[in-house]
Parts: structure tokens; sequence; C-alpha cells
């Protein structure tokens, strides 16, 4: 009889894992989707020009090792040379930058790191974290901080999700939003300085809240009354041809500046987002883009499992000069059909092979990509 629950184990477990799914491994481009170029087509199609590619993360602490795991995703699908790799910090945030030689064609890389912005004011945040618990009660018998029992799961997303990464937007649309808008300004200006290109094609990888920071930041430069940042702003506007957006959380930051005294009903549109606000500001002031790129493609990665993001909607941006791309994809496992880890959901889209496929092959794949 002892041996009975063993043999029940040996029989559940088989059943447990195939309750488990990836629905969107790989990922799933939706229907009514636009082609899109890779990577690897810009590379092919430039001539041995040197083509850039910024990097921009999203909430949650971030550091070095995701610029350069990121990186390493990308740029591996094409090619396994991987050169030196430099970094320096500029106004808070972190640039790390590397050049990839893919066929005769230099490709590089500058990651914006702008966590070291964020969180002096997220350190106020740790006493919450999760702890050994302790007794609170007053006059109880455990001395020191106070750590209340929290269920694990509740503990590890209270902690990252909510004290590192929701408290990231907090701050952007809060009183600290005008100095990291302006910190960014300063980096995209700088990598454009450095990197003469003229009209070279310039694409960017941008997560979550990175994508309307950087948003954010383009449109004031196009806007600036400083004649050199309005110039990169233009320059910048120009030879952008390529946008991925992982983890896109732009409808749900775009609430934070829609009045509810004059809110949209269903006979009206939503008040422009970040993305809208610099697509328009691009056609006054930028020329539709000549070949190899001759629209600004913009792709949005989402797993439907991801609580923090949402799907771009193609409608709302499409036009004769930008072309919209969703993909779904699984980052994590679904256990049961009840859960995927909410963390790693949000997190590790350049992690999953897929993403970066779609982002160096483009869609439909492009003939040299393995």
């Amino acid at each position: 009889m002892r041996r009975a629950p063993r043999f029940l184990l040996t029989l559940l477990i088989p059943g447990l894992l195939a309750a488990c799914s990836t629905p969107y491994r790989p990922p799933v481009v939706v229907r009514d989707s636009t082609p899109f170029p890779g990577i690897a087509n810009l590379v092919q199609a430039g001539g041995g020009r040197p083509l850039d590619v910024i990097l921009v993360h999203g909430m949650c602490t971030h550091d070095a090792a995701w610029a350069n795991h990121g990186i390493d995703r990308i740029a591996g699908v094409v090619s396994a040379n991987v050169p030196e790799q430099a970094a320096l910090a500029a106004n808070g945030i972190q640039l790390i930058e590397r050049t990839q030689q893919i066929g005769n064609t230099p490709v590089r890389f500058h990651a914006l790191v702008w966590s070291p912005l964020t969180a002096p004011l997220k350190r106020q945040l740790d006493y919450d974290n999760t702890g050994t618990s302790s007794d609170c009660s007053a006059g109880g018998a455990s001395a020191g901080e106070c750590k209340p029992a929290r269920a694990w799961l509740n503990g590890y997303v209270k902690d990252r999700l909510l004290n590192d990464c929701l408290s990231d937007a907090v701050i952007y649309e809060g009183a600290s939003r005008n100095a990291i808008r302006d910190a960014m300004i300063e980096s995209i200006s700088r990598i454009l300085e450095s990197n003469p290109n003229g009209d070279h094609t310039l694409a960017v990888v941008a997560e979550s809240l990175g994508s309307k920071i950087l948003f954010d930041a383009l449109s004031s430069m196009l806007e600036s009354r400083q004649p050199r940042t309005r110039e990169m702003g233009q320059q910048a506007a120009r030879r952008l041809g390529l946008v991925f957006m992982a983890g896109n959380q732009l409808p749900i930051l775009g609430l934070s500046e829609q009045d509810i005294e004059h809110r949209p009903d269903s006979r009206s549109a939503a008040a422009p987002d970040a993305l809208q606000r610099f697509l328009e500001l691009r056609r006054r002031q930028a020329p539709l883009r000549a070949e190899p790129v001759a629209r600004l493609a913009v792709v949005a990665f989402t797993d439907p499992n991801d609580l923090l993001s949402y799907r771009l909607l193609p409608a709302r941006y499409a036009a004769p000069d930008v072309a919209v791309a969703d993909a779904l994809v699984s980052i994590d496992m679904t256990w049961l059909g009840l859960i995927e880890n909410p963390v790693s959901a949000h997190m590790d889209y350049l992690a999953n092979p897929g993403v970066a496929e779609l982002i160096a092959c483009g869609f439909p794949k492009t003939a040299g990509c393995r």
C-alpha cells in the first residue's frame, strides 16, 4: 500500500506535462498584418554601408548584462562574430555599444540602459520586499524589521512586477518624466552625432515602457527650439526605417494623458498616443524614406499572458508611410492552461528565439537567414 502514492505520481506527472503548452511558439503573425523586413534585409540592401540598431529596455531593473544578452540574441541569428564591447555612462543612462560584422556590413548596436535613473526612487519600496517572515505584532518576540508572512507566488509578483517594474511607469509618468525624457534625448543625440550616416537606415528595438520614453524623446526633439536638438530629431525621423516593440504598453500608459471630461466614446477615436504623435510630427518634418526601406515598419510582439502588454492594433497606425504588424508569442510555458510566469512573460521577449528570428529575418523570412 505504501507504493500506491508513488505509482499515482508516476501516472500524474506525464498528464501534468501534457497539459502545459506554448500556443504561440514559434510566434504567430496576426492576420491583416503587413509584411516587414528584418535587420538582415537592411544589411543585404545596404551595400555594405553601416547600420545602426538602438535597443531600449522597458520597466524593471536592467543592467549591462541585459544589453549584451539582447545584442547576442539578435546578432547571433545571422552571424557568430562578436567583436569587443565598450560601455560608458552619460547623464545617468548607461550606453553599451558593440559593432557586429554581418557579411560586409558593420552593424553598430547601441543599448540604452536607463534603469540607473529610477533606481534611487525605487529603493524607497525595498522595505516592502518579501523576506523571512517575522512577528510583527506589538510586543512580539521578534525584534527588528517587520516582515509579514506572504504567499510565495504573491511575494514573487509583488517584488518583481510591482515594486521593481510598475514603479518605473509611476516614476516616468510623474514628476521625473521630463528629466528621464531629456536624458534619453541627450543619449540619442550622442549616438547620432558619434555615428554620422546621412540617410542610412536606423533600426530600433524597444521594450514596454522604453517604447514610450523613446517616442516621447523623439517627438520632443522634433519640436525643440534648440536647432541642434531639432536637427538630430529630424535625422532620426528621416533615418528610422524599422521599429520592433516588445511588451507594448502604449494603450494603458496613454490613459494618463487623457482627460476624463473629454473621454472618447464609441463614435470617436481615442487621443493620440506617444507613437501616433511621433508619426504625425515625422510626416510634417521628414520626407518619405528612400530605398531600401520605403516606409517605416512598426512591429509589436505580445504574449497574450503578459499582464502588462497590449497588441498594437495596426488600424490605429497604418498609413501610406507606415506598415504595422502584430506578432503573438509565448515567452514561457502555460501551466495546465491556468497560468504563465507573469514576470518572464513580460521581461524575456528578447530571450525568445522566435522573437530574435523575426527581428533579424523579418516576415516572410529573409532567404539568407538560417
